[in-house]
């Protein structure tokens, strides 16, 4: 019978070390996704008291064979130190069991995995889809500037690239400074927030003439719809799905800058297609199109000769030089 104990003993001593592991990991990676948030410093707490806990049990048990032995028949004792340290690292395990779950939560809030308006969800993104490119100059040029389609977050708000204009009026109100749906923005995302919308041409300045969408400060740099627009955008992107980077954000910003804006936008891509050299703008609509094809593109454009450059010039004639109003 005592070998048995021992036996048990060894099996339980186990099962808590690779519990204790399992959330032990658990917590570190819901620290890199979670930051600063007070969930963190709470489980980090726990965590700590239980790999005290354990520590102290693996230099007694050496000591005390029976330390989980409660099986004997003798009349009730008062608890050892070992058992009520055994006891209470089953308890901190068990709270930390909670603290997890409730991590969980939290994570697909940040994640965008959460209950949104008239029971719309979360879908991934999209981002790297690869553009379908023909090699004619003048018609990859509409397929770069102007997108097609639901975006991955056209869904969740109400958005199509088909409807500018309803896309912008509900993209605006998201506007941290002047929507009626202002995004509310951490510190941290709001440094983001500035980083992105101060990046050059990214902005209104076909309209306005400003080049970036806000200040240093995260003041806005203009008050017209479009702007309102990217800054919306910009801040809905950030606190909805954080996992994108900031170029993939960028990216979805000129895509709408090309529907606001399809003439300008398209004649500055043909322009700095014969160059090579891309404003942030035109720069982000290209990252999902390989070097190698820009390379051809650049060549077929330099080998067409005028004669596409006027028939190109011709097909954007006909687009508007602003969709909304200033």
């Amino acid at each position: 019978m005592k070998r048995e104990n021992e036996l048990l003993d060894q099996v339980i001593l186990f099962l808590i070390f690779l519990v204790s592991a399992i959330l032990v990991y658990a917590q570190y990676q819901f620290s890199k996704l979670l930051g600063n948030s007070v969930w963190n410093y709470i489980s980090l707490t726990l965590i700590l008291a239980l790999v005290g806990a354990i520590l102290l049990l693996a230099l007694n048990t050496e000591k005390k064979s029976n330390v989980f032995d409660f099986t004997r028949k003798e009349a009730p004792k008062p608890w050892t130190f070992m058992e009520k340290l055994s006891f209470g690292m089953v308890g901190v395990i068990a709270l930390l069991i909670v603290f997890n779950q409730m991590q969980i939560s939290q994570a697909s809030t940040l994640l965008g995995v959460k209950t949104l308006p008239a029971g719309l969800t979360f879908k991934s993104s999209s981002a790297k889809t690869p553009l379908a490119l023909t090699g004619d100059p003048s018609k990859d040029a509409m397929t770069i500037v102007i997108p097609r389609g639901v975006p991955f977050y056209g869904e969740a708000i109400g958005v199509s690239f088909d409807d500018p204009i309803n896309g912008l009026e509900i993209i605006a109100q998201f506007d941290p400074s002047y929507g009626k749906n202002k995004i509310q923005l951490t510190q941290e995302e709001k440094a983001r927030y500035i980083k992105i919308d101060t990046t050059p041409y990214i902005t209104c300045e076909f309209c306005c003439g400003v080049k970036t969408a806000v200040t240093q400060s995260g003041q806005p740099s203009c008050g017209c719809k479009h702007s309102w627009a990217i800054r919306g955008l910009t801040a809905y992107l950030i606190k909805n799905y954080p996992t994108l980077s900031d170029e993939e954000i960028i990216k979805e910003l000129a895509k709408w800058k090309g529907l606001f804006f399809p003439k300008q936008m398209i004649q500055r891509y043909i322009e700095q297609s014969q160059t090579g050299q891309y404003t942030n703008d035109i720069a982000a609509l290209l990252l999902d199109v390989d070097e190698t094809k820009l390379a051809e593109m650049k060549a077929k454009v330099a080998t067409t000769g005028p004669a596409s450059a006027s028939s190109t010039a011709a097909n954007i004639d006909e687009l508007p030089n602003m969709v909304g109003g200033c």
